[in-house]
């Protein structure tokens, strides 16, 4: 049984503080208390529900309590919905917290929950809604509202996270959206992720969108990050791009990496490809180091490197090597 924990800025619930206003996009929400409508989730959507306890392979789901922040909230055994329920509290006439969890995921609140109606293209249009009208009132909403929007089905949905990826808003609202675009929104997602990790103007979102095709389903995704360290203009792209190859295991990494420690002309490349070496899986990373360390086409200073970081390694095969040139006996 696996258990999928949501990072700690999503496992709180999301909270915000806004006047409601006539708009096109507006729910027929209660002026006061808890309302909640069901949506269709995008295909593989993460079950996302409160667990009794995550250490327990066996432990059962437990209501997620509407009225607090975190506890045990995610998902698990790769579960997937077809169906989410989205969750708004009202007061006064103000929303100040939603959640969205598994239509089948048990809930319990201090006051009743009123269903409402809603499609789904209209739940998300109150999301985007939402987290434009309160730019610059709560720090952080338009990134809190994005993990919502990404888990609804269809065009109207992937599309305004695109928008958000591709917009010139704060740079972390971008890189929230090309992550959950990796994340839930399948094959379709990763394409635009892909799009943007070699069109994307900005370094920055580059990199992250390195990051979050290794989320992804990709089935392209190391030769992607091959092909993005080797011909992005930017040396710290092409660094995290080595990175991030490194973490997904693929069988030609250690060739790809070594080859770019040799003829990258740039030494914060080189030294972030040593790092990237020893990023790789169980005894391959040992062996890649020893390989590096071993290499006299390599500058001293790389040798070395590839040394302090077999020091760094509980590896048996690390340490054998290390014995050995401690005591000389090659």
């Amino acid at each position: 049984m696996k258990i999928k924990m949501l990072p700690a800025a999503l496992a709180a619930c999301v909270a915000l503080s806004l006047a409601t206003q006539a708009d096109p996009a507006e729910l027929a929400l209660p002026k006061d208390g808890w309302a909640s409508w069901q949506v269709e989730a995008v295909d593989g959507a993460p079950a996302w529900c409160c667990w009794k306890n995550w250490d327990e392979r066996d432990a059962p789901r437990t209501p997620c309590n509407l009225d607090r922040d975190g506890g045990n909230y995610g998902s698990r055994d790769d579960e997937t919905t077809d169906a989410l329920r989205v969750y708004a509290r009202v007061s006064g006439g103000k929303v100040e917290r939603v959640r969205v969890l598994a239509a089948s995921c048990p809930v319990e609140a201090a006051t009743p929950i009123r269903s409402i109606n809603s499609t789904t293209d209209d739940s998300a249009r109150w999301l985007v809604a939402l987290s434009k009208r309160s730019a610059g009132e709560i720090q952080g909403l338009r990134d809190q509202v994005i993990p919502a929007l990404a888990m609804h089905r269809g065009a109207f949905a992937q599309n305004e996270l695109l928008a958000i990826a591709r917009g010139d808003g704060p740079v972390d609202t971008s890189q929230n959206a090309i992550f959950w675009l990796a994340l839930v929104r399948g094959a379709t997602g990763a394409e635009a992720v892909t799009d943007l990790m070699f069109n994307d103007q900005r370094p920055e979102l580059r990199k992250h969108a390195a990051f979050a095709i290794t989320q992804s389903k990709s089935p392209n995704a190391a030769e992607s990050l091959i092909r993005l360290g080797n011909t992005d203009k930017d040396g710290d792209v092409r660094a995290r791009a080595w990175f991030w190859l490194a973490h997904t295991g693929a069988p030609n990494a250690e060739t790809a990496i070594i080859a770019a420690l040799r003829k990258d002309d740039d030494h914060r490349v080189r030294e972030e490809a040593i790092v990237a070496l020893s990023r790789l899986p169980d005894e391959r990373a040992a062996r890649a180091l020893i390989a590096a360390a071993e290499d006299r086409s390599l500058s001293q200073e790389q040798r070395k490197r590839a040394v302090f970081w077999l020091g760094q390694s509980e590896s048996k095969v690390a340490q054998a090597y290390l014995d050995k040139i401690l005591t000389g006996s090659r």
